[in-house]
C-alpha cells in the first residue's frame, strides 16, 4: 500500500473503531433522556451489561466470518453498513420523545457498533499501523466512558436518578457523520481488492465457541456477584469460573494465540477494582497518551509474563490502599491500568485476526470483580420482624474485596498463561483448514 492509503486507512480505523467503541459501552441517552420515566431508566440500567455482552458476540461472529470469506470489500462494506444503522438509530432517537424505548434503541446501538467493530477489524488487522489505531480507538473509547458514570451491573437506578442524569450523546451524530464518511471512502478504496484466499466452505467454530463461553460466564458471574458479592463460597467460584472459561477460551485458539485472552480476563478483573467509578475528563488525554505510549512498549518488547505479574502486583496495591480517596492514586492507578492493557494488547501476539478480536472485545464484558464492586458499594439489604417492628439492614463487603479478588483473577490468568507456553510450542500454525488467514506481520 501507499503511504497516503496507509495514513488513511488508519485514521478511518481510530476515529471508527472509537466511534463504534462508543456505541457499544455507553448507554444511549438524548436531550430528553432526564425527562423520561424511571421505568425506563431502570430497564435501560438492568439491559445494558447484557447489550455489551450481545454486541461483544456479535464482533467475535462478524470477525470470524469476514476473515473466513477473505474479502476486504466485504468487511469494508459490512462497517458501512454497521455506521449506517448506527446513524438512522440516533437519528430516530433525536426525534423521538421520552416514551420511546431506550432499552430497545440501546440494544440496537451496541449490536451495531459490536459489528462494525467486527467488521473493521476484519478490514483493518492485517496491517500494523492500522491495527494499531483499531486498538487505540477501542482503549479511548473505554477511557471516554469512564467520564461518565454507567448504571450499575446488577441493581437498577432509584427514583431520583432522572433528575440528576446528564445527557452526553455519545457519540455524537458528527463523530457518526465522520467515521461514515472515511468508512465509505475505505470502502472505495478497496471495492477492487482481490479476495484473500479462496472461500471455504468451512467455518471456523472453535474461535466462536470460545467466545460464547467466556463471555456468557463472565456476564453471569458479574450479574450474580453483583447481588450476593458477600459470599465468600460465591467470590471462590467466581475466580474459579473466571479463569477456568479463560483458560478454555484460550485453549480453543490456535497455537498460542490464547494468550492475548487470558491477559485481558486478568487486566479486566484489576482495572475493575482498580479505575475509579468516575474519572475526572481533565485526565483522559493524558490516560490515551500513556496506552498508546504501553502499545508502543508493549510492540517492541512483548513480555506476557511480565505484564501479568505487574498486574497481580498492582491488584495487591489496590487491595491495600482500598480505604483511601486520594486524587494522585485514583488518576495513578488509572494510569497504571491504562499502560498495562496497551502493553498487553499488543504484547501478545496472535497470528488470527479473530483471537485478536476476541482478547480486545472480552475488556468491554462486565467482569465478576466489577459485579462484586458494585455489590460492595451498594450492599445487599435484609429485611427481618423483631416482634411488633420490622427492621431493614443493609450488609455489604470489605471494600479490599475486590482487589484481592482480581489479584487471584490475575494470579489464575498468569498460572494459566505459563500452561498454555508448555503446552504449546511457539510459532505454532493451527492444522484446521477452514482456520483464518494469518495477520500480516508488515
Amino acid at each position: 500500500m501507499r503511504s497516503y492509503q496507509v495514513a488513511a486507512e488508519t485514521i478511518t480505523a481510530l476515529v471508527t473503531a472509537t466511534v463504534a467503541g462508543l456505541a457499544l459501552a455507553l448507554p444511549i441517552d438524548f436531550g430528553w433522556t432526564a425527562q423520561t420515566s424511571a421505568l425506563q431508566l431502570d430497564l435501560l440500567a438492568y439491559s445494558l451489561p447484557r447489550a455489551i455482552s450481545a454486541g461483544v458476540l456479535v464482533s467475535m461472529i462478524a470477525a470470524v466470518l469476514l476473515t473466513t470469506v477473505g474479502s476486504t470489500k466485504v468487511a469494508w462494506g459490512t462497517t458501512v453498513g454497521g455506521l449506517l444503522v448506527l446513524l438512522a438509530n440516533h437519528t430516530f432517537g433525536h426525534a423521538s420523545d421520552p416514551h420511546s424505548s431506550l432499552s430497545t434503541m440501546n440494544f440496537i446501538d451496541s449490536l451495531a457498533g459490536g459489528l462494525v467493530l467486527g467488521a473493521l477489524a476484519a478490514a483493518v488487522l492485517h496491517h500494523r499501523l492500522s491495527a494499531f489505531a483499531w486498538t487505540l480507538g477501542i482503549l479511548i473509547s473505554l477511557l471516554l466512558g469512564s467520564v461518565n458514570p454507567v448504571p450499575r451491573i446488577g441493581g437498577s437506578m432509584d427514583e431520583t436518578s432522572a433528575d440528576h442524569w446528564h445527557a452526553t450523546d455519545m457519540p455524537p451524530l458528527w463523530m457518526l457523520l465522520l467515521a461514515l464518511g472515511l468508512s465509505a471512502l475505505g470502502f472505495l478504496a478497496n471495492r477492487n481488492h482481490p479476495v484473500a484466499q479462496r472461500l471455504s466452505i468451512e467455518l471456523p467454530m472453535a474461535p466462536i465457541l470460545a467466545g460464547v463461553v467466556l463471555v456468557l460466564v463472565t456476564l453471569a458471574s458479574a450479574e450474580w456477584l453483583a447481588r450476593h458479592g458477600g459470599s465468600l463460597a460465591g467470590i471462590g467460584l467466581a475466580v474459579v469460573t473466571a479463569v477456568g472459561t479463560a483458560m478454555i477460551a484460550a485453549m480453543l485458539l490456535p497455537g498460542r494465540d490464547g494468550e492475548i485472552v487470558l491477559l485481558a480476563v486478568g487486566l479486566s478483573a484489576v482495572a475493575a477494582a482498580t479505575v475509579a467509578a468516575e474519572l475526572p475528563a481533565w485526565s483522559i488525554p493524558l490516560l490515551v497518551a500513556v496506552a498508546a505510549c504501553g502499545m508502543w512498549a508493549g510492540s517492541k518488547h512483548g513480555a506476557p509474563l511480565a505484564c501479568l505479574a505487574a498486574t497481580i502486583m498492582l491488584g495487591l496495591t489496590t487491595a491495600l490502599t482500598a480505604d483511601t480517596d486520594w486524587a494522585w492514586l485514583i488518576v495513578g492507578g488509572a494510569a497504571v491500568v491504562s499502560w498495562l492493557i496497551g502493553f498487553a494488547l499488543t504484547s501478545a501476539r496472535p497470528r488470527y485476526v479473530p483471537s485478536r478480536v476476541l482478547g480486545t472485545m472480552v475488556i468491554f464484558v462486565p467482569s465478576a470483580v466489577l459485579g462484586m464492586r458494585d455489590y460492595v458499594a451498594r450492599g445487599e439489604y435484609a429485611v427481618r420482624s423483631t416482634g411488633n417492628a420490622t427492621v431493614c439492614t443493609v450488609t455489604s463487603g470489605s471494600t479490599s474485596t475486590p482487589a484481592w479478588t482480581a489479584a487471584l483473577v490475575a494470579a489464575g490468568c498468569l498460572a494459566g498463561l505459563v500452561v498454555l507456553h508448555r503446552s504449546r510450542p511457539p510459532g505454532g500454525e493451527a492444522t484446521d483448514a477452514a482456520t483464518p488467514r494469518p495477520i500480516d506481520p508488515e
